[in-house]
């Protein structure tokens, strides 16, 4: 008894500091996981073309796949392997597509058309919706030169 006496606030502070650690042991463990959250979308690279019924514009855009989270990690192997193709497929139908789909604010027809050319691509739905971000729509300048007859290079053979 005169044990307890003697050690009761020692005995107070180390059980204080027990349950304040293990407290923020147990937050630190939360906050841990939280930052190792994946995100389910995948950068599927910056397009930048010119429509052939339109010279006047360059368009450019970014675009992002969200994928399935179950599926995560098959995604993003099956985009890194089909990239390539997947661009130069979609950059071919932005240069044909309608004026008209450029002008939408929501980007709706091009839209499904690349989700047609990305699910052709996949062989299987692991896409739920494309993003397209950044989106660009920039004037050609004219360039014209002028070059003067005095100018122009003279070749003079010397007998």
């Amino acid at each position: 008894m005169s044990f307890l006496r003697r050690y009761w606030a020692a005995g107070l502070i180390l059980a204080i500091v027990v349950v304040h650690a293990s407290v923020i042991g147990y937050v630190r463990s939360r906050v841990a996981r939280l930052q190792t959250a994946e995100s389910n979308t995948v950068d599927m690279g910056r397009y930048r073309f010119q429509n052939a019924a339109d010279k006047s514009r360059v368009y450019q855009f970014q675009l992002h796949a969200v994928l399935d989270p179950l599926r995560r990690q098959v995604g993003r192997d099956r985009i890194s392997q089909q990239q390539m193709e997947i661009h130069e497929e979609t950059e071919l139908l932005l240069r044909q597509v309608e004026t008209a789909w450029l002008q939408d604010p929501e980007q709706s027809q091009i839209r499904d058309r690349m989700m047609e050319i990305v699910g052709k691509h996949l062989d299987e739905p692991i896409v739920q919706r494309l993003l397209i971000t950044d989106w660009l729509e920039l004037p050609v300048p004219s360039s014209r030169i002028d070059i003067e007859p005095s100018a122009a290079l003279r070749i003079s053979q010397n007998p």
